[in-house]
C-alpha cells in the first residue's frame, strides 16, 4: 500500500500576525523539519499564495526556503490553487482565473522554478465541471476533489484505480479518501501504531491511501500529532508517496463525471442539491445577504477603469474580499465567529467604498444596506443565541464531526 498525503496550508488574509505566528512555529517550521529529516518521506502540498506572503512578511522566509529544498529533494510536490481560497465554483470564470495566476505569479516569486505544480486543488475541495475546464486550460494534469463527488457516495471510488474526467481528454481527477481524512483531523490516529490498525489488512494490498486535510493539524489543531508523520517517515511503512507518482505506480484506468460537491458535504446534502453547504446553506439569511453583497462588489469592480486612481486598491480589496472564511464561520456548520463574518464583508464594502465617486447614490445606498443588514443579522444570531442553537443542531445530525477545531481563532464567540 502507498500513502498519498495531500496537506493543504492557508492562512486568510484577515489573520492576525499572532495567529500567523502561533500556527508556524507550532506547525509549519516542524513540518519542514520533520521531513528534512527523514530524506524519504513525502507529501503533496499546497501552500496558498496568500500564506507565503505572510511568511515573508512576518520573517518566516526560513519556512518558504526548506520547503524549496525538499522540493527540489522530490520530498515535497506542490500543488497549484486560487490566491485567496475563494470558493471557485460560486464566483465568476474571470475571477477563478485571476486568483488562480496570481496563485502562481506570487508563488513562483518566493519559491522559484522548484515550483511548477502538475496538479490542482480547489479550495476546500469545492468542485464544478467548469471549474475543472477553467484549470485543465491552464494545462494542469489533474485535480484532487473529496470522494463524494464519485456518486455523491462515500466508498464508491476504488483504491488502485487512476481516474480521468470524462469529457476533459486526458485531465486526472484524484479522489480524497474521506474516513481516514476525518480521522486524522479529528485525532483518532495520533501515531503509527493506531494508523496501521486501522489500515488493518489493506496495508498488504496493491493499493493506494489518498488522504487529505488541513496541515494544520499537525500540531497546531493537534498538538503532538506530527509524531504520526515521523513514525512512517522513520520506519518507510506505508510506503508514501506523492499524488502524481500514483499515475505510475497504478496501471487501472477508468473515467469518472465529478458532482458538483466539497469535502464538507454529506450524503444526504449531496441529494438535495447542496454540495457547498458550509458557504452557501439555503435558508441560511447571512449566507445570501453574504453572496449578494459579494457579486454586487464583484459586478461594481468589473465597470471600475481599470486606468482610475484607486482600481489597484479596489481591486486587491475584492481580491482578499473572495476568501472563503467568511462564508464557512457563518455557516453555524458547526463553525461560528462574528469577528470572521465581519472581517470579510468589511473587506468587500471597502472595496465598494474607495471606488465611490464612480458610482450612482442607488449603487452606494444597496450595498450599505445589505452590509448594514449583514451585521446586524449577525449580532442578532450571536445575542440571541440563533447560533449556538444551529451549531449543536448540525453536531446532533453529524455524529462524526467529533470535535470542533480552532483555526486559532477566539473561542470566545463559538
Amino acid at each position: 500500500m502507498y500513502w498519498a498525503n495531500f496537506l493543504h496550508i492557508y492562512q486568510p488574509p484577515t489573520q492576525t500576525e499572532e495567529i500567523v505566528r502561533k500556527v508556524t512555529e507550532e506547525c509549519y517550521k516542524n513540518l519542514v523539519s520533520t521531513l528534512e529529516h527523514s530524506k524519504t518521506g513525502k507529501i503533496t502540498l499546497n501552500i496558498s499564495a496568500v500564506l507565503t506572503e505572510q511568511l515573508v512578511r512576518y520573517g518566516y522566509s526560513g519556512v518558504i526556503e526548506g520547503l524549496g529544498r525538499l522540493a527540489e529533494r522530490g520530498q515535497i510536490e506542490f500543488t497549484a490553487s486560487a490566491m485567496y481560497h475563494p470558493i471557485l465554483p460560486l464566483i465568476p470564470g474571470s475571477e477563478v482565473r485571476r486568483q488562480i495566476e496570481l496563485n502562481m505569479k506570487i508563488n513562483r516569486r518566493y519559491f522559484g522554478d522548484i515550483y511548477k505544480p502538475a496538479g490542482f486543488f480547489p479550495p476546500e475541495m469545492c468542485y464544478s465541471f467548469d471549474v475543472a475546464k477553467i484549470v485543465a486550460e491552464f494545462g494542469f494534469s489533474w485535480i484532487i476533489v473529496d470522494e463524494i463527488a464519485c456518486q455523491g457516495k462515500v466508498g464508491v471510488a476504488k483504491d488502485d484505480t487512476i481516474y480521468r474526467i470524462n469529457g476533459l481528454k486526458e485531465f486526472g481527477v484524484f479522489f480524497k479518501e474521506r474516513p481516514f481524512s476525518a480521522g486524522l483531523t479529528y485525532g483518532t490516529y495520533p501515531d503509527k501504531r493506531s494508523f496501521i490498525n486501522a489500515l488493518a489488512d489493506r496495508i498488504n494490498r496493491h493499493c493506494y491511501l489518498l488522504s487529505g486535510t488541513d496541515g494544520e493539524i499537525y500540531g497546531h489543531h493537534r498538538p503532538g500529532q506530527e509524531k504520526l508523520l515521523q513514525e512512517v517517515f522513520d520506519e518507510g511503512s506505508p510506503q508514501t508517496c506523492t499524488i502524481s507518482e500514483l499515475s505510475q505506480l497504478f496501471s487501472a484506468g477508468d473515467t469518472a463525471f465529478p458532482l458538483p460537491s466539497s469535502w464538507s458535504a454529506w450524503e444526504d446534502e449531496m441529494d438535495r442539491g447542496i454540495p457547498y453547504p458550509q458557504w452557501s446553506y439555503p435558508g441560511n439569511e447571512i449566507h445570501t445577504m453574504q453572496w449578494q453583497l459579494t457579486d454586487l462588489a464583484i459586478q461594481l469592480v468589473h465597470q471600475l477603469p481599470e486606468s482610475s486612481k484607486h482600481y489597484s486598491t479596489v481591486r486587491l480589496l475584492l481580491d482578499e474580499g473572495l476568501h472563503s472564511c467568511q462564508y464557512w464561520w457563518a455557516s453555524c456548520r458547526p463553525w461560528w465567529d462574528t469577528g470572521m463574518i465581519e472581517a470579510g464583508a468589511k473587506k468587500l464594502f471597502e472595496a465598494v467604498q474607495t471606488m465611490r465617486e464612480y458610482l450612482s447614490k442607488d449603487q452606494l445606498t444597496k450595498a450599505g444596506t445589505i452590509y448594514n443588514s449583514l451585521i446586524t443579522a449577525t449580532r442578532n444570531w450571536q445575542e440571541s443565541g440563533k447560533a449556538w442553537k444551529l451549531k449543536q443542531q448540525y453536531l446532533n445530525e453529524h455524529s462524526t464531526v467529533s470535535s470542533e477545531l480552532t483555526f486559532g481563532q477566539s473561542q470566545e464567540n463559538s
